[in-house]
């Protein structure tokens, strides 16, 4: 079953530099708008992902033990979206995260010669320095990405 396309929202995210890698942390009011944060960062390091739109959407399920691991899953199975089925993710829609368990709606374009690159391929999702917290009301999600 297909949903319809999502709508453009703000993501808040801010890119965090590492040594020769480079990281992102989400931020939102709940731990799905984190996480959705940290996908768009995350594609955002790599193209200006508002100049593109959304063909085609792919559905995601991913568990984990805990939020940490869910975070790196997530991010990890949206890269197998980007590597394997050369899709550009552009929008992430979470319809469901509670007890290590997620389901995301991603909107995607393929990956074509008119895709203007920014910065530099996100080859892996790395655990150093992950985390997934709640600081004074606002959820953050912390990845640092190996390029």
């Amino acid at each position: 079953m297909s949903k319809p396309p999502l709508m453009s929202r703000e993501h808040k995210f801010e890119i965090i530099e590492h040594t020769a890698d480079v990281g992102v942390i989400g931020k939102g009011r709940t731990m799905a708008d984190a996480f959705e944060a940290a996908a768009y960062g995350m594609f955002s390091i790599m193209a200006d992902l508002e100049r593109y739109r959304p063909t085609t959407q792919k559905k995601i399920v991913v568990a984990a033990a805990d939020d940490v691991a869910l975070l790196e899953r997530f991010l990890s199975s949206l890269l197998v979206i980007f590597d394997g089925d050369r899709l550009l993710p552009l929008d992430f829609e979470i319809t469901e995260i509670s007890m290590g368990r997620l389901v995301c709606w991603v909107s995607a374009c393929p990956i074509t010669d008119d895709i203007e690159w920014l910065g530099p391929t996100i080859k892996a999702v790395t655990w150093h320095q992950m985390a997934v917290e709640n600081k004074g009301g606002e959820w953050q999600a912390k990845a640092i990405f190996d390029v």
